[in-house]
């Protein structure tokens, strides 16, 4: 491990970035044996914020899972193997200007999903590749009550069996597509949530949004996609959104259960590297006091694709 802690400033401070989202925390050096004062002062910060970022650390991989232990318990994704050499590292390497670029919740397919996620930026592309955030409690506040209620209401399927996207077929980035099916969706996890949950820790309401989301519970899949792309449209409002540009070394570090986020993928050709490790979270509580179901649990997938699958090529000639 190259990393070298050193001592953090006594009196860390906190510059708020955006009205409804988004902190930049100054005078901390994030490392193993941060302090128990750092490490509350952080996570307080990162549930009034959301997310909470850190500039030019110097963080490697041991050092990201060293840290992300402090705050709790990491767990590896269920179906992609952790980077080499580390047993909880969630490589995201951009391949031909993709990113993960639709906005989504970490792992909402699981029943139990991740409280928080740290990001650490390895290598950054020489423009674009920015990553945004939306705070997923003020959007539900910002709901008219007729749609607070509706939405109180309302169950979701969330799985990560979701590769067939027309936008992948269009763009013909089959190796993307079968990397999704073969590897990313190679184990389906499918659960039952609630659209909005009580957040354990503040008391908060807040959607659960994204694109794991299947289809609403007792509707059909347009009626489905109107009402989801009708709450979806309150989260990701510019007011409600904060937008971080990285440079090498940074570290962002999200309430999973309160914010959905996405990457920009506009940064052509150029590679595009970031670590994420994930905290064990909590089962969701709806209102009224009903808890997320695993409906699905790893089962294999059937579809497994080996070759180029030609009906889609059709499709997005079509």
């Amino acid at each position: 491990m190259s990393f070298h802690p050193q001592p953090s400033p006594a009196r860390p401070t906190l510059t708020r970035l955006g009205g409804n989202i988004g902190a930049e925390i100054h005078g901390i050096t994030l490392s193993p044996d941060l302090s128990e004062q750092d490490v509350a002062f952080v996570y307080k910060a990162m549930l009034e914020y959301k997310v909470i970022f850190f500039r030019q650390q110097s963080l490697d991989s041991a050092g990201q899972e060293q840290l992300g232990a402090r705050f709790g318990t990491l767990v590896a994704h269920p179906t992609v193997a952790s980077a080499k050499g580390t047993n909880h590292i969630f490589e995201l390497k951009a391949q031909k200007g993709r990113a993960a670029n639709t906005w989504h919740a970490d792992m909402t397919f699981m029943a139990t999903y991740p409280k928080a996620s740290i990001l650490r930026s390895v290598h950054t592309a020489p423009y674009g590749g920015a990553t945004l955030w939306a705070n997923t409690a003020t959007a539900y506040q910002a709901l008219p009550q007729p749609l607070q209620e509706l939405a109180d209401k309302l169950w979701a399927i969330h799985t990560n069996d979701d590769y067939d996207h027309t936008d992948l077929v269009v763009e013909r980035d089959w190796d993307f597509i079968r990397w999704s099916a073969n590897v990313f969706a190679a184990r389906i996890f499918e659960t039952r949530h609630p659209l909005v949950r009580v957040h354990p820790e503040t008391g908060e309401k807040s959607l659960i949004l994204g694109n794991f989301v299947k289809r609403l519970v007792d509707f059909n899949l347009p009626d489905s996609r109107a009402l989801l792309d009708l709450f979806l449209s309150y989260v990701t409002r510019p007011e409600n959104t904060i937008t971080w540009h990285w440079q090498p070394g940074d570290v962002a570090m999200w309430d999973n259960r309160a914010a959905l986020h996405r990457a920009i993928a506009d940064f052509g050709d150029h590679p595009r590297e970031l670590q994420r490790v994930t905290l064990v979270g909590d089962t969701p509580v709806s209102v009224d006091g009903r808890k997320s179901e695993q409906i699905i649990d790893g089962q294999p997938n059937p579809r497994l694709l080996l070759e180029t699958p030609y009906h889609w090529t059709a499709r997005a000639e079509a």
